[in-house]
């Protein structure tokens, strides 16, 4: 898979060829997302292309009221790859782009190369102030002949599946419910977290956080998981029992208690 920047792809890197798209954030890689992304795959002759955000738009957006990523954007790049794509077109939501008409940001998009499939959800919006919707993009595919798929909602528990419902889910302890969203458990990046003397992993990678208390988890290196308690206090993870070398990630099955 490769990964390129939004700047030089709508610049004209046209090492995709006649391709199909699916655009979003993606945090989470849920249900819906997966459904989505598996609208682009296995067209023939069609390379498949995520379009999403290197960082999480309401990041900037919402500021301290973000709540934090599901998944840190190595996550996000991984479980895309694993799921067939053949490109990521990473986007920095920032200065000029933010600024941007949807229908120039659609123009720059079919024009990078030869976008004759586009996946989205039903309320995907897009543009400067959100001003390109559906009724939009259907309009702007149909002018070029693109063929445009819009996903109606993936519905778990009678609910629509989304991701502030899973980052929701997270802050509150409730990892089953998170776990049935994505379609796997919640896992914490922890490749960059900081460590103390003690063991105890402080992560970095800005992830929504649940609640003090003790989990069940899998802590996984190198492809291995094993079996641990871990134990979150004032945003330091502890794991008992401890490990010789620090975990790269770790898988949270369920809250046992909290602190």
């Amino acid at each position: 898979m490769k990964i390129v920047a939004w700047e030089d792809f709508a610049a004209g890197d046209r090492t995709a060829g006649p391709f199909a798209a699916a655009i979003g954030v993606f945090d989470g890689i849920h249900l819906g997302h997966r459904e989505l992304i598996g609208r682009i795959l296995g067209r023939p002759d069609l390379a498949s292309v995520v379009v999403t955000f290197n960082e999480n738009p309401k990041r900037s957006l919402h500021g301290s009221a973000f709540r934090g990523d599901i998944l840190t954007m190595r996550q996000r790049a991984e479980i895309i790859e694993s799921l067939g794509v053949d490109i990521i077109v990473l986007i920095d939501f920032s200065g000029d782009f933010v600024k941007l008409p949807g229908r120039k940001f659609l123009s720059l998009l079919s024009e990078s190369g030869d976008l004759r499939f586009l996946a989205v959800g039903h309320d995907f919006r897009c543009g400067h102030r959100l001003d390109t919707g559906a009724e939009e993009i259907r309009d702007f595919c149909a002018e070029r002949g693109i063929e445009v798929d819009f996903l109606r909602a993936v519905r778990v528990a009678e609910h629509p599946v989304s991701s502030s419902r899973i980052r929701m889910a997270v802050i509150e302890g409730r990892l089953e419910e998170a776990a049935s969203l994505m379609g796997r458990p919640f896992e914490l990046d922890l490749r960059a977290a900081d460590a103390d003397g003690a063991g105890r992993m402080r992560p970095t990678g800005g992830q929504a956080a649940p609640p003090d208390g003790i989990y069940e988890a899998l802590a996984v290196r190198r492809g291995e998981a094993a079996q641990t308690e871990a134990v979150l206090r004032d945003g330091a993870w502890e794991l008992r029992p401890g490990t010789k070398e620090p975990p790269e990630t770790l898988r949270l099955l369920r809250m046992v208690s909290r602190e």
